[in-house]
């Protein structure tokens, strides 16, 4: 009898061991369950936008635009009385000491080059106007084709040269380009660009 009652204890001990630990394992299970769920609803998050003010990165020093009563956009407009100035900043790009002025600016006007449109219709072309060296006459560039939408330019002496560069940057909706142009013998030389061509 004595060896009945020593096997039923140890019976019942093992099934409440058994059973204690599996409860414990099933409450573990369902924990680590929740987590990772947690961990990977797409719900829960947020998604935060940056727009210029809060962008991300370090900050570009681009150039600012000039005046609209600028002299030398002044003779710009009387030259291309039928276009839209977008963007107009000034440095010297020959290298003269004679302050020059890059325009990007919207022309109803087609031309050999590319076909690419903006917002309004027309054309966004680039061209420089190159001091002569009085500071009343100036020659105008050829113009080339430049991006649709939030044209930026930046100055840099990249190659340490005489002349000054111009990084041209832009996009045209969700693609984004960039090209360094130098003036070359009266013209804006494109350098090397990356992805300009789609903007």
């Amino acid at each position: 009898m004595e060896k009945k009652e020593k096997f039923y204890n140890q019976l019942w001990f093992r099934i409440l061991v058994i059973a204690g630990v599996l409860v414990i394992a099933f409450s573990v299970r369902q924990f680590l369950e929740k987590k990772y769920q947690e961990m990977n609803d797409v719900d829960t998050g947020s998604v935060v936008y940056y727009d210029g003010e809060g962008r991300v990165g370090r900050d570009l020093m681009y150039a600012e635009s000039v005046s609209e009563d600028h002299p030398v956009l002044q003779k710009f407009k009387e030259a291309f009385p039928n276009v839209k100035v977008l963007l107009a900043c000034e440095e010297d790009l020959t290298n003269d000491g004679c302050k020059d002025l890059v325009v990007i600016y919207n022309t109803p006007e087609k031309d050999d080059k590319a076909s690419s449109t903006s917002a309004d219709g027309g054309y966004v072309r680039l061209t420089v106007a190159i001091d002569s060296g009085d500071g009343e006459n100036y020659t105008f560039t050829d113009p080339i084709p430049a991006p649709i939408e939030n044209q930026k330019i930046q100055f840099q002496n990249i190659d340490k040269e005489d002349e000054i560069e111009f990084v041209l940057q832009g996009q045209k909706g969700a693609k984004v380009g960039y090209g360094i142009y130098r003036i070359i013998d009266g013209a804006p030389v494109n350098l090397f660009a990356e992805g300009l061509e789609e903007c």
